[in-house]
């Protein structure tokens, strides 16, 4: 036997045996040896395909199974949350159960104490470990994938403040991180307190260069001629298909994303079968009939476009005809490339620029070309990959050459002593108990990777002073009450620890609430969609002149004044998110939104979850202060946004199988109640369109469990209250 796999514990053997490995990838040696299974912390910053995430898998597994410790797995994506699921159960044969949980923040989610293995995304770890559930203390292996995501503004304080909470809750808790290649990795390291396992192996040599008129010119100094059919990205994609390779386009825009894979697909010609099973496939799954189309018609040509537009079972159905090499080329927006897990021949990187929100058209970073470089070279199918940077000219690709080909990535940058990002921790860390004094909130902060990265001489007195401002925001707004050196959570700041949220989110739910006199659906989405939380539409002044007349009346009932070019434009653009979700919830058909707002199925997906947290939590702020006509207000349009639908309808949709367009069919045929659909026979909601024999079944007889369990006395007592319509743009 192999020596590294010698050391190995027997589960993790038994999945290696399994998938016939005579032998570990280097890096993974370098993590055995280095004494991954033998309870070390370790960050592995190694390259994509270098094995990373089956080393954790049997890191996992065998935690669970010869070790008798619990494992948590966090993962940025939902989609990745579940794959990855998925390839631990292939083996929980051997003993294991395995839970994935990836929302419902503000609740503890039963399965995960019952299982062995826990899948989470960023988001649900921090929850946990602010609630601190008995079975915590059985959690022996914290797996946390894209450790590089601490670089991301938004997300990145969740990660850094999950490990922190994670050590302070789990004692001598075993870390693996897992990153991309970094240019600080030691400094990561170290803050960790783990091993390095540092490496550019890859299994598939990658080779780098620049297109530009006609020609490939690599970083070896070979220059390699096309045949030009079109443009650059049609020639290039004609070239690897032609060689029976596959070929991932990155763009920077979903527009540019669907324009292109227009192009190639026209491009391709007779180059491969058209895989119609797939673009049959492609139309049944996607809700929207006009994206649907578009995308079909793209991949009868073998190709496809991939963004987060697309809902999941679309975006599920063009990775598998990939990955089964029926499309044989993909265009994706570079936003999506560290969530796109498909291999290709030739990794084509066609727009170097991505427009940032209050910034412009800017560069992508170093990082994320690296990344989307990584996806070069299928395992076992090529024996090199290519990664092509197109340029428009010899002076351009001159630039791209210096700044991504010969370039480093840039340093992982904590952003935890952000001014928000501090109230928000601070209070988070008083409410679950893992601060009491000022002190104790000093030093959370000093354990943090933001301080180790302050090259301040005085940036002790310089933690202590932010700390104390801090502290006294957060007394000033109810949050927390300061004794001395000792700090309280008031009950508000508890319930909003609990409701996971922030507390800028906190006061601008209960100041517009406050404010609010009779309240309709436009005022309560429009105070959800004011986190900064929610993704908001592009306020357009030339085109929407609408949206300032709907502002003017809505902004005046919930007493908002803006002072300022930045407040009003933000205020624009809540407006137009809340009409645009208004005209959802008003059944508006999906295929008028994308061409009113330009909302698309994945869109919705990513509002409606939202809405299930944030709508919730400013319902029971609501309730907090009392205000039960609020609080109703805002579960109605909760309900409302999470379905699509108007409150007629909000019973019905809660049946498994049911969405807004059955539900519709329902109540037009007269089954308007769950008392309704639990009486009715079998013959006659079969004969409701959409319906059929084994789903009227499979619906009375949820409608009739849900009666028993007495859930719709919540749906009973939203009728109490009137809900009015947005008016149309």
């Amino acid at each position: 036997m192999d020596a590294v796999l010698a050391e190995l514990p027997d589960a993790a053997l038994k999945v290696v045996r399994r998938r016939g490995i005579a032998s570990l990838f280097p890096p993974q040696e370098q993590a055995v040896r280095a004494g991954l299974f033998r309870g070390r912390s370790l960050l592995l910053s190694t390259g994509t395909a270098s094995g990373k995430s089956f080393l954790a898998e049997l890191l996992l597994i065998s935690a669970a199974v010869d070790w008798g410790v619990k494992g948590i797995l966090a993962v940025p994506l939902r989609s990745l949350a579940y794959e990855r699921a998925g390839s631990l159960r292939m083996n929980s044969d051997l003993g294991f159960e395995v839970a994935v949980s990836t929302g419902e923040y503000d609740s503890l989610d039963g399965r995960l104490g019952r299982s062995d293995i826990m899948v989470v995304t960023y988001e649900k770890l921090d929850s946990v470990l602010r609630r601190r559930p008995r079975w915590l203390s059985s959690v022996g292996v914290l797996v946390v994938d894209e450790l590089h995501y601490i670089n991301d503004p938004k997300r990145g304080p969740t990660i850094e403040a999950s490990i922190l909470r994670a050590r302070a809750a789990l004692g001598d808790v075993q870390v693996l991180g897992l990153s991309a290649t970094l240019s600080n990795a030691g400094e990561l390291a170290d803050w960790l307190g783990a091993g390095l396992v540092a490496s550019d192996w890859r299994p598939v040599p990658l080779r780098e260069g620049v297109y530009v008129r006609g020609r490939i010119t690599f970083a070896d100094g070979e220059v390699r001629a096309l045949d030009v059919r079109g443009g650059p990205v049609e020639s290039l994609v004609r070239d690897t298909v032609a060689s029976g390779g596959q070929a991932l386009v990155f763009a920077s825009t979903r527009a540019s994303a669907v324009n292109l894979a227009q192009r190639i697909s026209a491009a391709l010609g007779d180059l491969c079968d058209p895989p119609l099973d797939v673009a049959k496939e492609v139309e049944s799954s996607s809700p929207s009939r006009s994206l649907g189309e578009k995308l079909a018609q793209a991949v009868r040509r073998c190709v496809a476009f991939h963004h987060a537009g697309l809902d999941m079972n679309t975006r599920n159905v063009v990775e598998r005809g990939f990955r089964s090499g029926s499309i044989r080329a993909v265009v994706a927006t570079t936003t999506l490339a560290a969530g796109l897990n498909l291999p290709a021949r030739r990794v084509i990187v066609a727009e170097h620029k991505r427009y940032e929100p209050g910034l412009g058209w800017e560069d992508i970073p170093v990082s994320d070309y690296k990344q989307m470089a990584g996806r070069a070279g299928r395992p076992g199918l090529d024996d090199i990959g290519e990664a092509i940077l197109v340029a428009s000219d010899g002076r351009e690709a001159g630039y791209l050459f210096e700044r991504y080909i010969n370039g480093v990535p840039e340093p992982v940058r904590s952003k935890m002593f952000l001014g928000h990002v501090m109230r928000a921790q601070a209070l988070s860390a008083v409410a679950s108990g893992y601060a009491r004094t000022v002190d104790e909130v000093e030093w959370f902060f000093r354990r943090s990777l933001a301080y180790g990265q302050s090259a301040s001489a005085h940036r002790d007195s310089a933690l202590r002073s932010r700390v104390l401002d801090v502290i006294e925001e957060l007394g000033r707004n109810g949050f927390v009450e300061l004794q001395g050196d000792y700090v309280y959570p008031t009950p508000l700041g508890r319930r909003v620890n609990e409701l996971y949220l922030d507390p800028d989110t906190a006061g601008r739910y209960l100041a517009m609430t406050r404010s609010l006199g009779d309240g309709y659906l436009e005022h309560y989405v429009f105070i959800v969609v004011s986190s900064d939380e929610v993704p908001k539409l592009r306020f357009r002044r030339g085109s929407d002149k609408w949206v300032q007349r709907v502002a003017a009346r809505l902004l005046g009932d919930l007493g908002i004044e803006c002072g300022d070019y930045e407040c009003e434009v933000e205020a624009m653009s809540a407006v137009k998110t809340a009409v645009a979700l208004g005209d959802w919830a008003d059944e508006v058909p999906e295929d008028a939104l994308m061409q009113r707002y330009d909302l698309a199925p994945g869109d919705l997906k990513m509002y409606s979850d939202l809405f299930d947290w944030l709508g919730r939590a400013a319902a029971r702020l609501a309730d907090y202060l009392g205000l039960e006509q609020h609080a109703l207000g805002f579960e109605t349009a909760r309900l409302r946004i999470m379905y699509g639908v108007r409150e007629e309808l909000v019973e019905l949709v809660q049946l498994p199988g049911v969405g807004r367009v059955r539900a519709r069919s329902l109540y037009n045929a007269g089954f308007r109640t769950l008392d309704d659909v639990a009486s009715a026979s079998v013959r006659d909601l079969a004969a409701v369109r959409g319906i059929g024999d084994s789903l009227a079944r499979s619906i009375i007889e949820e409608a009739r469990r849900l009666l028993d369990a007495g859930s719709r006395r919540a749906t009973v007592r939203l009728r109490r209250i009137g809900v009015g319509v947005l008016g149309d743009p």
